[in-house]
């Protein structure tokens, strides 16, 4: 193995092995950008994939569950979306609002 095949990002392991790997709850928080602490609420809420293998300090979750978790985990509903720009919007509102009555009082 050369210096270079050292530090490549590909995967050298086939596509059929990565579906039945298996990743710790680390791994999957990681990936998601989220603390441990929250990806095992969201386990415990049945929110996100249930480990394959639980054991004490040896869960592992299946990477195929966790990949397909999180191409629906990233997805915002519709509601959230509306939810989230009329936040937006009224927060723009008040800000705005704010910035108007100061003008007139200087």
């Amino acid at each position: 193995m050369t210096a270079s095949n050292l530090h490549s990002t590909e995967s050298t392991a086939p596509a059929a092995l990565s579906n039945v790997a298996l990743i710790t709850g680390n791994g999957a928080a990681a990936a998601a950008s989220i603390s441990i602490s929250y990806f095992h609420d969201l386990v415990r809420q049945g929110l996100a994939p249930q480990p394959v293998i639980r054991a004490p300090r040896c869960n592992r979750w299946r990477l195929a569950d966790v990949r397909h978790w999180l191409l629906n985990f990233a997805q915002p509903s519709p509601e959230a979306e509306k939810a989230v720009l009329g936040k937006a919007h009224r927060a723009s509102n008040a800000a705005r609002a704010k910035r108007n009555a100061a003008r007139k009082g200087a």
